[in-house]
């Protein structure tokens, strides 16, 4: 169609009769070589070619290659960090369309003997959807909405505990890809991630991060079939977000759950929450006291769609520090950008 557009600018350049004819016009025609080029900021391209339209729809072609993804949201989000971005491209090339990232034909003209073509992108249509996208990810609400009694996110640069905590899986330091830190996006169950994935080989020693009393203890876990596991997630999808019940009781796999009261973190009860376990200590049962440090159970994968489908395969610890008080809950990190995070988390850890 862009070709028919063009030759249209040729016919009427054409039948356009000249008010002087040069005695050897051929002689005198420029020589244009085919060329594309583009804004510094990628989002326009301009591609020019003769009036017998060499090398057009290569260029052309070139002109309406989709813009990356990653590009297309730095621009969106000026301020958002790299590994962020990273964090949130797989969801937005699945809903963002190649036709919202690709330069449109604004316009042609003929000049000098050459045929110019214009190509733009619309930033008016795609960057609103990728700031809705994203912003869908981004609640400010408490987790458990349910209970929430216009709770207010705490200042975590500011919570310090009282001790330091160890990190859950000894020798492995608080990752730095956002998309294994809370806030990442989990568009399967249309959540978001509240704690930290631990990445460990089966297996892997799992100790607690500080004292407490255990409250949930699955030591007689059994997989739930995979076919389950899809339907409940495909049906609580109509609610665009994670009921607790899926979250607590399907998602979080063979799990364990410490009381560490008020004391830890002044001003609010806390818990932490030890997830996807493959193995569970025998001693470790409901209501038993734990030290800092004292060996829970054993990293895996249960509660994820590997596990289901019977391989080891994604094994990890799944962990969580969950805030309350008597007008919400948090948990550790929520709604903070990705430096502030980092920043925040590794201060709470022992190193």
């Amino acid at each position: 169609m862009f070709k028919y557009l063009i030759l249209l600018v040729i016919v009427f350049v054409g039948c356009t009769k000249p008010v002087h004819s040069p005695p050897d016009i051929e002689a005198n025609e420029p020589v244009i070589k085919p060329s594309i080029t583009f804004s510094s900021d990628s989002l326009h391209a301009t591609v020019i070619t003769n009036f017998s339209l060499t090398d057009f729809d290569f260029l052309s072609s070139r002109a309406h290659q989709p813009i990356k993804i990653e590009y297309l949201t730095q621009l969106a989000y000026p301020g958002l960090h790299d590994s962020t971005i990273i964090n949130y491209s797989n969801i937005l090339k699945n809903t963002i369309p190649f036709n919202q990232r690709s330069r449109n034909l604004q316009n042609i003209k003929s000049q000098e003997g050459a045929i110019i073509a214009y190509y733009s992108l619309d930033t008016t249509w795609v960057f609103p959807n990728i700031r809705n996208k994203i912003n869908t990810f981004n609640s400010k609400f408490p987790i458990m909405p349910l209970f929430d009694r216009d709770g207010e996110i705490p200042d975590f640069n500011k919570l310090i505990p009282t001790l330091k905590l160890l990190l859950p899986v000894e020798k492995l330091n608080v990752p730095t890809r956002a998309s294994r830190l809370p806030n990442a996006p989990r568009d399967y169950r249309s959540g978001i991630h509240r704690g930290i994935d631990f990445f460990s080989n089966w297996g892997t020693e799992v100790r607690s991060v500080a004292g407490g009393i255990v409250i949930r203890s699955d030591l007689f876990y059994k997989e739930i079939p995979a076919d389950f596991r899809v339907d409940m997630l495909k049906e609580a999808a109509k609610l665009k977000r994670t009921p607790s019940d899926i979250f607590n009781e399907l998602l979080l796999g063979q799990a364990i759950i410490i009381d560490h009261g008020f004391d830890l973190f002044p001003g609010y009860r806390s818990i932490t929450i030890y997830a996807h376990l493959s193995y569970i200590e025998k001693n470790i049962s409901p209501g038993s006291k734990v030290e800092a440090g004292q060996i829970l159970g054993r990293s895996g994968n249960t509660g994820t769609r590997p596990s289901t489908l019977g391989t080891k395969e994604e094994s990890h610890l799944h962990w969580e520090l969950i805030l309350q008080d008597a007008k919400g809950e948090y948990y550790f990190g929520q709604d903070m950008d990705y430096e502030s995070l980092l920043s925040a988390l590794n201060q709470i850890f022992n190193n």
